[in-house]
């Protein structure tokens, strides 16, 4: 069991250092994160979504339980921080909507589809890419709606919120999602050419999105509000996989594999798309920040911990 650990998930974790080394020894500045992050988001990581989907049956992969085991602990948990930081932390509506975000998102494309592809294989990467494919919209929807609805004092929020989700949609993350499983039901293939075109970018994908990953540790610090934060940390590392595998085991009896992932998906660090979200709006920002520093340090040791416990299939 320990070779699982060192051979799959070891690699994983020592990439990401290895970006945090890079920027601090100035191998990479600082400056030149979001230019790889554009072409990884952008480029590398859709290429290798779609192909990845277009190969698989996803006819015969697709099943409403992972949604539903996934989604109903995310909500759960959600709606138990929300009101925690309302209650405790005397948070304002969209203040606790925010925080629940960070407590709820997983960084599912940098560091989750990674992980799972070197411990899983493909077999693993597609009921994945099934619960990501409606994650931005679900969770960033959800939260938009709620701050928008506390700022709609005009009564035209909706508006705002339908462009807001335009924007997630256009995502080409998500557009290579829906190619992808559009070109599996239809049984197109990619020509030969082309197939090989987007095996390099599949092959640099994932190798990119754990170096951003320990690149944007460097410099991070804690702040902003500490209370926040742990709450945030506690939820999304610890109550939020138990909710999900609880659901997916008792209530929908899902594969074991298919358990795995939605477990292992659940118990991701928080995600980059907090800390935008919080700066888009200007609420929060410090401890959206500080929720995705401390989680992820917490994955370091919860995650191998986590795969080694589930074994492979």
């Amino acid at each position: 069991m320990l070779d699982l650990i060192v051979g799959k998930v070891g690699p994983v974790f020592l990439t990401i250092l290895c970006g945090f080394l890079l920027i601090y020894f100035k191998v990479i500045s600082r400056e030149g994160i979001p230019f790889l992050a554009k072409i990884a988001m952008n480029a590398f990581i859709p290429a290798m979504l779609f192909q990845t989907l277009s190969k698989s049956d996803i006819s015969a992969h697709f099943d409403l339980r992972l949604w539903g085991s996934y989604y109903t602990g995310i909500l759960l948990n959600f709606a138990l921080v929300f009101f925690v930081a309302r209650a405790w932390l005397k948070a304002k509506t969209d203040e606790a909507a925010i925080t629940a975000m960070g407590g709820v998102f997983s960084n599912i494309v940098l560091l989750g589809i990674p992980l799972v592809q070197a411990v899983y294989g493909e077999e693993g990467l597609v009921p994945l890419l099934i619960v990501l494919s409606i994650h931005p919209l679900t969770l960033m929807g959800l939260t938009i709606l709620i701050v928008e609805g506390t700022r709609s004092g005009d009564g035209h929020w909706l508006p705002k919120v339908l462009r807001s989700v335009v924007r997630v949609v256009k995502n080409p993350i998500i557009i290579a999602i829906v190619l992808g499983v559009l070109a599996s039901l239809s049984g197109l293939r990619m020509p030969e050419m082309v197939d090989g075109t987007l095996e390099r970018f599949k092959t640099a994908g994932p190798t990119i999105a754990l170096l951003l990953v320990g690149a944007g540790l460097y410099g991070q610090s804690v702040r902003g509000n500490l209370s926040a934060s742990l709450l945030c940390t506690v939820a999304k590392m610890f109550v939020q996989p138990l909710l999900v595998f609880s659901v997916g085991h008792f209530i929908f009896d899902l594969p074991p594999l298919w358990l795995t992932i939605v477990t292992l998906v659940a118990a991701l660090p928080s995600g980059a798309n907090v800390a935008i979200l919080a700066g888009s709006y200007n609420i929060c920002i410090d401890r959206s920040s500080t929720t995705i520093l401390i989680t992820t340090i917490v994955s370091i040791l919860t995650l191998p911990l986590l795969v080694l416990y589930a074994g492979p299939h």
